[in-house]
């Protein structure tokens, strides 16, 4: 059994998952996936391997670093994987999500041919330099909100836009807090962060400030005619403002406490409150 739960740390289960909800909701609200379509099948087995490569060449290239922060939830950097089996997985994933690729419509084929490799030489060697780190992450949120609008159709709908940029700030202000939890590896390692280059304190302030930004988001849909379903719904409003809320209590935590301790604790609520505004906005549009 742990053995297996180790796999599953190691491909990152649940955010490879989170993944494929991404392009599932997106289809859903844009209104492209109504049924069991093929081409949305695909799509997310394509985000999901994809997902999987990425996370296990992730912990290939951080075994060192992992193992100077002590990270209990790495299995490679535990020992519980050989390293090469992780590279294994990553190559063999990647692999048929490039060939799956070529099933698809020629705009997400061509995210997948362009941004699979990106992703790859990104967690191999890219991440290392602070004009890359953490941007490239938020942007991968993007690309996850572009595959769910155009797996069926060449048409980028200005609601699937704007969760991605959502989704991109969000992206950069989770990674950047994590940055500071695992700043002393990244420094032997000679890795650039911003908690590095400027201390866990600014850090801090500058995820805050970032994340402050998806907060100011959430609720624009209520005040703003972005899409006619959330405009003026104050069910929508009364529920999004449950993740607001919450993203401000998670800030005012990270400024108060940057002890890696807390950063971890910061990290869970932090993904539970990105999948709670996923949620209100589902029933915003359902209900």
């Amino acid at each position: 059994m742990e053995k297996i739960l180790g796999y599953l740390r190691l491909i990152r289960l649940e955010r490879a998952l989170s993944a494929v909800f991404g392009v599932v909701f997106i289809g859903f609200i844009v209104g492209d996936l109504t049924t069991i379509q093929p081409e949305y099948i695909i799509s997310c087995t394509v985000v999901f391997l994809s997902a999987v490569a990425n996370f296990a060449l992730n912990d290939y290239s951080d075994i060192e670093i992992d193992r100077t922060n002590h990270r209990t939830d790495r299995p490679l950097a535990q020992g519980q994987i050989n390293p090469k089996t992780a590279l294994q997985i990553a190559v063999a994933s990647s692999s048929v999500a490039l060939a799956l690729s070529f099933l698809m419509n020629p705009i997400p084929r061509a995210l997948i041919l362009v941004g699979l490799p990106v992703s790859l030489a990104y967690n191999l060697s890219l991440k290392r330099h602070l004009l890359f780190k953490n941007t490239f992450t938020g942007f991968a949120n993007v690309g996850v909100a572009l595959m769910g609008a155009l797996t069926s159709d060449a048409v980028l709908e200005p609601l699937a836009v704007y969760i991605a940029v959502i989704g991109f700030f969000f992206s950069l202000s989770y990674e950047s807090m994590l940055d500071i939890a695992d700043a002393e590896g990244d420094r032997v390692q000679g890795v650039e962060t911003l908690p590095n280059r400027f201390g866990p304190r600014k850090t801090a302030l500058f995820s805050t400030l970032i994340g402050a930004g998806a907060i100011i988001a959430d609720p624009l849909p209520f005040f703003i005619q972005i899409d006619p379903r959330l405009f003026g719904d104050y069910l929508f409003l009364a529920l999004i403002l449950l993740p607001v809320v919450n993203r401000l209590r998670i800030s005012r935590s990270l400024l108060r406490d940057q002890s890696p301790e807390n950063i971890f604790h910061l990290k869970k609520r932090a993904f539970r409150n990105l999948q709670l505004g996923c949620l209100c906005y589902l029933i915003g549009f359902l209900v």
